[in-house]
């Protein structure tokens, strides 16, 4: 099993989509931002040894979200997974985040006092 934490609130659903309208390099500064602070945390916990490259495919992705308010609606929480997975690919976690290698997910959201995201990669 392989698990790291991304130590900071991702952006919404909404929160994307605002900054795509704004104009392409809005939200395409937006992803990259975002990406390069979850792939901070992935290259951390590959230090840390919590995370290596997955070898056995499909696999299943657990994702914990820590929320400090519930200010946001849970479907705009979990869609910041699209970020993550692309990070998890580019970082060489996972091979792709087709169908083929990623079999399906969960989401759970946790109300506490700062705002993370725990996920867990399970090779079926």
């Amino acid at each position: 099993m392989n698990i790291f934490t991304i130590s900071e609130k991702l952006p919404s659903l909404n929160e994307v989509i605002n900054a795509n309208r704004g104009n392409y390099y809005q939200g395409n500064s937006l992803k990259h931002k975002v990406q390069k602070s979850i792939g901070v945390c992935i290259e951390k916990a590959v230090s840390d040894g919590t995370i290596k490259q997955v070898k056995s495919y499909p696999v299943m992705i657990d994702f914990e979200w820590h929320e400090r308010t519930k200010k946001r609606d849970a479907d705009n929480i979990a869609s910041a997974k699209k970020f993550i997975l692309d990070e998890m690919v580019n970082q060489g976690i996972i091979k792709n985040d087709s169908r083929k290698y990623v079999k399906g997910f969960t989401d759970e959201i946790v109300d506490d006092k700062a705002d993370f995201v725990i996920v867990t990669i399970t090779e079926k």
